[in-house]
């Protein structure tokens, strides 16, 4: 068995408020700085294209929030579109990995979405976030357990969960199981102080604890917010005056002992770099292996339903429309 090393990177970014080319090719500038400083896996915030919809926690009415989920809508992503096909050809021509949070468009309904790319530009996973919180839920669809899932890669075994999902502890359970050894915790970020709780800190010890309790490693990533966003939101909603600031969020690299292998980004845009070196896994596993010798199936078993719950299944094959002769491109909405 081999145990790789190699440099990773965190982005903290601020999206393009609704422009989806815009955000795209930041994303792709990001890529190639960090591939630049020798990378081999660049991990991304929650929703990054092309942004997380915040006013759904502020006071505005629902004929605006229709508005605001329909340009959220035109500027989201289509998967096989021209635009997202750019960021899986700035990954293979840096040959690196790429995990990035998008707002996926499939058919009429959007999913808050973690896509999985390799470095041939290959996209080997997309998983959704299994439930939306609070708000989230009148913009997102919901995933299911085909959401649940690792990625075997040359660099390592990677998973997924997305934002308060990383408190979901018996799906962190499974991804354990499936041999998970670097996991992904995307967030939004932000510093908009709507609830009782700083965002930096939960997501700090959040991420600490996935690495602690599954051993593995943690890349947390999420997003900053700019100027030009916070103007956008003091003009939605003026009562957010003094309840919402640019800044926001963290991203950094956790070992499986719980610590950051290097100084994370705080409140500021910027790329955390670290090295991840799976050997350490052994370390870890020696004293505590959460699926392996220290757990006791025979008291407590977990049982996962990994189907897929689409309401309509061909069972003549894949769908298809009669007619549609080309792939749909971002540029069609």
């Amino acid at each position: 068995m081999d145990f790789l090393k190699f440099k990773a990177a965190s982005v903290a970014a601020s999206p393009i408020l609704f422009d989806l080319s815009r955000t795209i090719d930041k994303c792709c500038r990001l890529i190639e700085e960090a591939a630049d400083h020798g990378t081999k896996l660049v991990v991304f915030p929650e929703t990054f294209i092309p942004t997380y919809p915040w006013w759904l926690w502020m006071a505005t009415s629902n004929t605006k929030r229709l508005e605001l989920y329909k340009q959220l809508f035109k500027s989201s992503v289509v998967l096989n579109g021209q635009g997202f096909k750019k960021i899986c050809k700035t990954a293979k021509e840096n040959q690196t990995f790429v995990v990035v949070g998008i707002n996926e468009i499939d058919g009429m309904t959007l999913y808050n979405t973690q896509v999985f790319i390799d470095d041939q530009g290959e996209i080997i996973g997309r998983r959704r976030k299994l439930i939306p919180t609070g708000e989230e839920r009148s913009v997102w669809g919901r995933g299911d357990g085909s959401d649940l899932f690792v990625c075997d890669t040359a660099i390592g075994k990677l998973s997924g969960l997305i934002c308060y999902e990383n408190t979901m502890a018996l799906s962190r359970y499974a991804l354990y199981d499936l041999g998970a050894q670097i996991h992904i915790a995307s967030w939004p970020g932000d510093s908009f102080r709507g609830q009782p709780r700083d965002r930096v800190d939960v997501i700090d010890l959040t991420s600490k604890y996935i690495a602690f309790e599954g051993q593995m490693f943690v890349i947390a990533s999420s997003a900053h917010l700019g100027e030009d966003e916070l103007a956008f939101y003091k003009e939605l909603d003026p009562t957010i005056e003094g309840a919402m600031t640019t800044g926001g969020g963290l991203a950094g690299i956790i070992s499986p002992f719980g610590e950051y292998v290097s100084p994370p980004v705080k409140d500021e845009e910027g790329i955390a770099y670290g090295e991840i070196d799976l050997e350490i896994i052994l370390d870890s596993k020696h004293m505590v292996d959460s699926v392996g010798h220290y757990a006791r199936g025979d008291v407590t078993k977990l049982i996962v339903n990994r189907e897929n719950t689409s309401p309509v299944e061909f069972k003549s094959g894949q769908k298809n429309v009669v007619g549609l002769t080309r792939e749909a491109d971002d540029e069609d909405l």
